[in-house]
């Protein structure tokens, strides 16, 4: 596994745990949470002190520096590696029905160009992500992703159910920092030109808002369910076709929720979350029309 996978990997769990400053990594905790050796470990948990996110101390190990929820976590930069090129090809092509149900790892070596190893490992996320699932001989299948209208539906409605619910957790707790740095993203981008942001920088955002409210339910079975179904959204290229004015209008109904969790109303909080996924879904662009452009796009290259 390559440390920068491992790297964000580690930066997930110290999220799961909400982990504070001064938590210690230690290294075969962390190994055997991701199966691997202390090593490779060791390795990623210096790329993450080199970033300032965990310090380390002689002859004691590694200790969290910057606690998730933090300026100086929430802002991590990885560098994107092969694998990370290769994951959003395959989930791209997959997507543009460029690739079929089932691979192996010798077709997407062929197909990529790119060394085993790498494969094996792009493989084993999108395993972990839900996007596949290994056959009983040599081959791969791909699980659900939002590829379709049909698993498309699916996943609005589970995000329906998943979202508000996560709102209403008795657990829930958002610090007025981070309601500050959220309302400061979003006011930023709707003083700007939007039809001037990538797409990228404008899912960013979203992805922003939806996962650090699932942080703040304090449970992290939610958690997880919201993070995977906003990593889906991500990979799809369904998002790239999102209109600029349901951009803004979302960032919009962004600020309402956080208003509605200031004043301490969860039920409202909650209900406004309900409305906001229904518009996503209502004002969403055609998915034949969107699998088409992609076909063309992914071909041309």
């Amino acid at each position: 596994m390559a440390k920068t996978e491992l790297a964000r990997k580690i930066l997930s769990i110290l999220r799961d745990e909400q982990a504070e400053t001064g938590f210690h990594l230690r290294e075969q905790w962390l190994a055997d949470a991701l199966g691997v050796s202390r090593s490779p470990v060791r390795t990623a948990l210096k790329q993450l002190e080199q970033l300032k996110v965990v310090r380390s101390e002689p002859h004691q190990g590694y200790f969290l520096q910057a606690a998730p929820g933090s300026v100086a976590f929430d802002e991590i930069e990885l560098p994107e590696g092969e694998s990370d090129r290769i994951y959003r090809r395959i989930a791209s092509e997959r997507f543009a029905d460029l690739i079929g149900d089932q691979v192996s790892v010798g077709d997407l070596v062929r197909r990529y160009k790119a060394n085993r190893a790498v494969i094996v490992r792009v493989l084993g996320r999108m395993q972990e992500d839900g996007l596949v699932e290994k056959t009983p001989g040599h081959g791969w299948v791909f699980g659900p992703a939002l590829n379709d209208e049909a698993a498309y539906q699916d996943s609005y409605r589970y995000r329906l159910l998943i979202e508000p619910a996560a709102l209403l957790e008795e657990r829930f707790e958002l610090s007025p920092r981070r309601v500050a740095k959220l309302r400061g993203l979003h006011e930023a981008a709707l003083d700007r030109d939007l039809e001037d942001e990538t797409v990228a920088s404008l899912f960013d955002i979203d992805a922003e808002f939806h996962e650090t409210l699932a942080d703040a339910c304090g449970n992290r079975f939610l958690a997880q369910a919201i993070r995977q179904q906003t990593r889906l959204r991500r990979l799809s290229e369904y998002e790239k076709y999102t209109s600029r004015e349901r951009h803004r209008s979302s960032f919009g109904e962004h600020m309402t929720i956080l208003d509605a969790i200031e004043a301490g109303d969860m039920p409202l909080a909650a209900e406004r979350m309900r409305r906001h996924i229904r518009a996503a879904n209502d004002t969403r662009p055609d998915f034949r029309k969107v699998r088409t452009l992609a076909h063309r796009r992914l071909t041309r290259r």
